[in-house]
């Protein structure tokens, strides 16, 4: 019996191995045809060459051509492509199918590699290797062909001075004075980049300094390479043909500022206000608020930096939909009139968002946002926003099917356009928009039959942006109220056993000061990589903590803390920080990572965590394999009896990573595998919670991990996504037994039930 089952398994091996090797792909490649399977570049062995790396990768770029993607001996998208027929139209899924996810065979007569090496040649003289030569040679073999360029570089040529001239022109001797900081520097081998990089520079600064009409273009290098020893003297020229305009700088004449321009019937009044021309049909907004945007002022040169931040200082104010600036000459030589046109968008607006949830608790239900908003409110561009939202959810299995919870909540905020109070900031040039928030709001979430939650929450924020890189939010001032209420006498006992989650779910005051820094360059889309920093600080409790210790001379404890209006206040230190970094790999896919290590410790008036405070993992964006806050504390496990009273995992510390790979599919429709790790602990020990407290010895053998796949539509403006995924580790289980590997089995329906978690969501999950 053992013998025949053998015999079977062999010949399915020999079939399957006899299938696969059709996989190559090179079946339909023609007599005299060579499928491209790659090139090399070589440098010859004699000469070496600085930064050959990157001149490697220069190069490297110039080949246009992409092997066919190659795995094993198979390739299996080149073979897909054979296999099917052409389509009968250019577009559709099968066109798809055939020429975007198979490959078309990448043959070497479309390489053209005598082409390839002039163009390689050209790129070795840009960097000053004016004797470069190249080569290639082809390697055939039955089907296939792959090619080596080999790069004779010869030595450098070498800067060995660079004059820049003075002369009759204004603007010569304003480029002079740019020499000092010059981009060019003797000693350095000839690169062309370096000249044009060095043309820009000098056309920034003179765009800053009035020279509006100016142009890189009308510079001009002569390298003279006649000195021998393969050294170059370079001169900076203007060309002959440059215009008078641009030889000048300009001041600006005359600044018409149009505050609701129109393409319609506009029958516009005109003021003038502070040396501006302010017109204005419906006397929408108050000039002040639009004029300290404008730093483009009458008398003054022209300056494309402040050209630019008025556009942009404009358009963040939130009240404009486009907005732009025309510039005609004046009757008088050197000076110019600048229009600025700007046209707003509605100025109050009603939205709703509808969404249903079905949650891995099995809770589901719908919930509703109304969100309203005003543009200008107070005639200064102040945005009004107030948002009342509602969910409703009810378990549709489990023992506690039929349970129910809701929420209601109530936000408002007011955004102004600048610092409060406004006399500490002066009008100075500037790209992005200072901002102050108002913000309060309240809340209701009840558990049916069990407990009610009331929030109620205050501040004031300053949020201000000094480059494109960097945002800095600060609030000095906010507070939170929270108060368990309607508690039932099944969680109250629950409470009672265990007295340090009664403790944070107290109520009490949140007195309190953060700061918040991120850093970030994802606004660089052409960028191989990108990153994104979130560091945040929480202080609270320590200034009525001051103030109650200068007038009492007993000290607070956690048993018996300091009050504020007979309800005890939080006091503790919150630290949260946050890491991702974008890869691309390929043209459309993405490698994405994320880490989050965050710490709140509690101490003088308190002894734990307020609950709306506290860290947890799990759900649609963290631990996707694992319910939400069903992880943790530590080695920590819920029991039975307890899950039912369904109360949500939270910490004092937490650790989370996240790698994911993006890539696309179909148009819109895109695709992602993903791995999580993660879990959170107590600072304090809790014996009600036994493997909860924080060891940083052992914290790293307490990580939950799971992975999966997911489905995205990408719309741009919105994002569906659908993620499947299931645990492989498990912290709860003894040690030795945490890895899951052998207890999966996609196969069984009773695994699948236990194990897949499925999260439905909006967005990426970072």
């Amino acid at each position: 019996m053992m013998k025949s089952k053998a015999y079977h398994c062999l010949w399915a091996s020999l079939f399957l191995m006899a299938l696969l090797s059709g996989c190559s792909g090179l079946g339909k490649i023609s007599d005299g045809e060579y499928l491209y399977t790659g090139s090399e570049i070589k440098f010859d062995s004699v000469q070496g060459m600085k930064g050959k790396a990157a001149v490697k990768t220069e190069l490297s770029d110039l080949i246009g051509l992409k092997p066919n993607t190659k795995l094993l001996w198979m390739r299996p998208f080149l073979s897909l492509h054979n296999l099917l027929p052409k389509p009968k139209k250019e577009s559709g899924f099968w066109f798809w199918l055939k020429y975007k996810f198979g490959e078309p065979p990448a043959l070497l007569a479309s390489l053209n590699p005598e082409s390839l090496d002039v163009a390689m040649e050209n790129r070795l003289q840009n960097r000053g290797y004016f004797d470069a030569g190249v080569t290639h040679l082809i390697d055939q073999k039955r089907k296939t062909a792959s090619v080596t360029f080999t790069a004779f570089p010869r030595k450098p040529y070498i800067l060995k001075s660079i004059h820049y001239p003075e002369g009759e022109k204004t603007v010569l001797n304003e480029i002079h004075k740019m020499r000092p900081a010059s981009l060019l520097k003797p000693g350095e081998a000839y690169n062309l980049a370096d000249f044009q990089s060095e043309r820009s520079r000098i056309d920034n600064i003179l765009k800053n300094m009035g020279y509006f009409y100016f142009s890189p273009d009308y510079l001009l290098f002569d390298a003279d390479t006649a000195i021998g020893g393969r050294q170059i003297d370079v001169e900076l020229k203007l060309k002959p043909e440059i215009s008078g305009d641009a030889s000048i700088p300009y001041k600006i004449n005359e600044v018409f500022v149009f505050d609701d321009f129109s393409l319609g019937d506009y029958h516009p009044d005109t003021t003038m206000i502070g040396g501006f021309h302010y017109i204005s049909d419906g006397h929408l907004f108050k000039p002040k608020t639009i004029l300290n945007a404008v730093f483009l002022e009458k008398d003054s040169l022209y300056s494309r930096l402040n050209h630019y931040n008025t556009l942009r200082f404009l358009m963040g104010l939130g009240i404009y939909k486009f907005t732009n600036a025309r510039f005609t000459k004046a009757d008088t030589t050197g000076k110019m009139n600048i229009s600025i046109m700007l046209t707003p968008v509605k100025k109050m607006s009603l939205s709703s968002e509808v969404s249903a949830a079905i949650k891995t608790n099995n809770f589901a239900g719908p919930g509703l946002n109304l969100i309203f908003r005003n543009r200008n409110v107070l005639g200064s561009a102040e945005l009004l926003t107030i948002n009342l939202g509602g969910r409703f959810e009810t378990q549709l299995g489990g023992d506690s099917k039929g349970q129910t919870n809701y929420e209601i909540t109530l936000d408002a905020s007011l955004t102004l356009p600048r610092i409060v109070p406004s006399g500490l900031v002066r009008k100075t040039p500037k790209e992005f928009v200072p901002k102050t928030i108002f913000t309060i709001g309240g809340g209701l979430f009840s558990r049916v039959d069990l407990y009610e939650l009331y929030s109620f929450n205050v501040s004031l924020g300053y949020n201000w942006k000094p480059n494109e890189q960097v945002t800095h939010l600060f609030r000095p001032a906010d507070v939170s109220f929270t108060r368990l209420a309607e508690s039932s006498a099944e969680f109250e006992d629950y409470l009672n056993e265990n007295p340090s989650i009664k403790k944070s779910m107290e109520e009490q005051f949140i007195l309190g000061t953060s700061y918040t820094f991120t850093l970030s360059n994802s606004h660089l889309t052409k960028r191989k990589s990108n990153f994104y920093l979130n560091e945040s600080v929480d202080l609270a409790g320590n200034l009525p903590s001051f103030v109650m210790g200068a007038i009492n001379d007993e000290k607070p404890t956690p048993e018996n803390p300091y009050q504020l209006l007979e309800v005890a206040y939080s006091q503790f230190v919150r630290i949260r920080n946050e890491f991702r970094y974008f890869y691309k790999v390929g043209k459309n896919s993405q490698l994405g990572w994320r880490i989050i290590a965050a710490a709140g410790i509690p101490y003088t008036n308190s002894s734990t965590m307020p609950y709306i405070k506290q860290f947890y993992v799990g759900g649609t964006n963290s631990l996707r394999a694992f319910p939400a806050r069903s992880v943790g504390p530590g080695t920590y496990y819920t029991p039975d009896s307890i899950s039912e009273v369904y109360i949500d995992q939270t910490g004092d510390i937490k650790f989370e990573s996240s790698l994911e790979y993006r890539f696309p599919i179909y148009k819109y429709f895109k695709g992602a595998l993903f791995i999580d790790a993660g879990n959170i602990w107590l600072v304090n020990n809790d014996e009600n919670r036994p493997g909860g407290m924080f060891d940083i010895s052992t914290f790293y053998t307490e990580l939950a991990v799971g992975s999966g796949f997911g489905f995205r539509f990408d719309f741009s403006y919105v994002v569906l996504r659908f993620d499947m995924a299931f645990p492989m580790r498990k912290p709860w289980l003894p040690e030795g037994e945490r890895w899951t590997f052998n207890s999966i089995d996609i196969g069984s329906s009773t695994w699948r039930k236990q194990n897949i978690i499925t999260n439905i969501a909006i967005g990426y999950p970072f």
